[in-house]
């Protein structure tokens, strides 16, 4: 039985059944969302099971992202979701520097810098109106003439942009392990893992779940949370008849194996970016594609990114591409994750919708939901994310 074993074994050697705890809370879904809950309720004391549909944990979005973590002030943030960005912000140098601690893996988490980039006057006024919203919000950021540019970056064509900005705060990290580190954290904390598990139902008695009903047999908890990215919906729909709006929205990525200093600063431009590994190679991506839930590359999108690449850092012509992946983000309809109780379940938890935030709103959104989990006072600003909007 492919089950992921952890130090709890998950399998009992009697019947071959998949061995359940009625007092485990029940995370269903084993990305970034649902393994940093995991962790979170487990550092916290609680058990915990995460069920999840693949074969292996944290292959959806989360590992197909870049890794790119904007900076964001929860002190000063001007909406919910913003606050929710700050707290997360706030959170990953913390949690990079315990995961490490606790299980060895350096998740390449460092403070490199964004620098942003406009090409025509209205973009750059568009910019110009962001980063000023983002100095309302007390965060730095610098504008950049070419002179500037050119020493930050000088592999950069300079002449290709009217306006850039140097956002100092801009982190990242590398996303698959960051996913690794979270599940090995997991597993050393006791976390109950499954894989190759699909959700067919749930058991309920009046407003309370009993248990799943899965392909690897009866599933029992406590309490539930539904954070399975792009396929929560359809989870959802065996228990309840709330419309979330939840949509795969695919993204396609390529890999340019270019030596490490070649560019030092992530580089974005609108919705698209190239991102540096602490290896030298590259990331360069994005974009937003509906086409339901058919994942892969197409041969036309990956050329619009080698061109966007070439137009940015032209020495990048010299070096070869690598890899090439795409992955299937969880879009809501107005932008907004869902994060909070489902209604008229009186044990039913979720968190998803995050898009392009997933790694980036996963450690604030694990705080929230543990919370929740745990009956504890919530915050005002919760209600912005709930699934009735």
């Amino acid at each position: 039985m492919p089950t992921h074993r952890c130090v709890k074994d998950g399998v009992s050697g009697v019947s071959g059944l998949l061995a359940t705890n009625s007092d485990s809370i029940v995370i269903i879904g084993g990305g970034v969302i649902g393994l940093s809950i995991a962790y979170e309720l487990a550092c916290r004391g609680q058990q915990v099971h995460v069920v999840e549909r693949g074969t292996e944990f944290g292959k959806e979005a989360s590992w197909a992202g870049a890794g790119i973590l904007p900076p964001a002030n929860p002190e000063t943030a001007l909406d919910p979701l913003e606050k929710l960005r700050g707290i997360s912000h706030q959170l990953h140098p913390e949690w990079a520097e315990r995961l490490q601690s606790e299980t060895g893996i350096d998740t390449e988490f460092r403070r490199c810098g964004g620098i942003y980039l406009a090409r025509k006057q209205g973009e750059a006024a568009s910019l110009a109106g962001y980063m000023s919203l983002l100095r309302q919000e007390g965060i730095q950021a610098e504008a950049v003439d070419q002179d500037a540019l050119l020493a930050l970056e000088p592999t950069l064509d300079p002449g290709q942009f009217c306006a850039a900005y140097l956002l100092p705060d801009e982190l990242t990290l590398r996303n698959p392990r960051h996913v690794k580190a979270l599940l090995r954290a997991c597993e050393l904390r006791n976390v109950q893992l499954t894989a190759d598990c699909e959700i067919h139902g749930f058991d309920t008695t009046g407003e309370q779940i009993t248990g799943l009903q899965s392909s690897q047999g009866p599933i029992t908890g406590s309490r539930f949370c539904l954070t399975a990215g792009a396929w929560s919906s359809q989870i959802l729909q065996h228990v309840s008849d709330i419309p979330t709006g939840i949509v795969p929205i695919r993204g396609q990525m390529l890999l340019f194996d270019a030596p490490p200093g070649l560019i030092t600063h992530i580089l974005n431009e609108g919705s698209r970016y190239l991102v540096p590994r602490a290896d030298g190679k590259i990331l360069a991506g994005s974009c937003e594609e509906e086409v339901g839930f058919e994942k892969g590359t197409t041969t036309e999108m990956l050329e619009q990114l080698e061109d966007f690449a070439y137009s940015v850092v032209p020495a990048l012509k010299e070096y070869e591409v690598t890899l090439s992946w795409s992955g299937l983000r969880p879009g809501s309809f107005d932008g907004v994750p869902y994060i909070g109780k489902v209604p008229q379940v009186d044990n039913l938890f979720m968190a998803s919708g995050h898009f392009r935030s997933g790694i980036h709103l996963s450690t604030g959104t694990a705080v929230w939901i543990a919370d929740l989990l745990e009956g504890n006072p919530m915050p005002s600003a919760l209600q912005h994310f709930s699934l009735i909007r």
